[in-house]
């Protein structure tokens, strides 16, 4: 589960008993998966929305309107991914951590394979160790996929040495 959570603010101070709407839209397709969804009030401010459909692999731009603030406290923005840092007016969160955080763990922790000389040779499974989080490929600086040695297996893949 994951949760959007904003705050607003009418002349300075936080803003109450709105019903601010929520467009949610994904990266890779540019589609909405949140359109004019109502955020709910938590309490001095701040709103929150459960984003049930939330992916941790895909990428977010979220706008959230708070309708009759005036326009310079009308719109927050946010964005998750690689420059969601460079304006966060909205945030993002997972299992009580932030979505990054929650990432970095499961690089820490999760079946992660190398594979030999092959394509999307790079591989992170999620929770299940079935599911591929991450794919991509890890190759020399020639772009020739990277050969796992034998004798060099991964202690999270559990490859067979031979």
């Amino acid at each position: 589960m994951a949760w959007v959570v904003a705050y607003f603010e009418n002349g300075g101070s936080p803003a109450t008993g709105l019903t601010p709407l929520l467009k949610i839209r994904a990266i890779d397709s540019g589609s909405l998966v949140v359109e004019d969804i109502p955020m709910a009030e938590v309490s001095n401010g701040f709103y929150r929305f459960d984003f049930t459909t939330y992916d941790i692999t895909k990428d977010y731009v979220m706008l959230a309107d708070g309708v009759i603030l005036s326009n310079s406290d009308r719109y927050l923005e946010g964005a998750t991914g690689e420059y969601g840092n460079i304006s966060n007016n909205i945030y993002l969160m997972s299992d009580n951590v932030d979505y990054r955080v929650l990432l970095m763990k499961k690089l820490a922790e999760n079946k992660l394979e190398l594979l030999n000389n092959t394509q999307d040779n790079w591989v992170l499974y999620d929770n299940d160790g079935t599911t591929p989080l991450l794919v991509f490929d890890v190759s020399d600086v020639n772009g020739e996929a990277i050969m796992q040695a034998t004798s060099m297996a991964s202690k999270r893949s559990k490859a067979e040495e031979g």
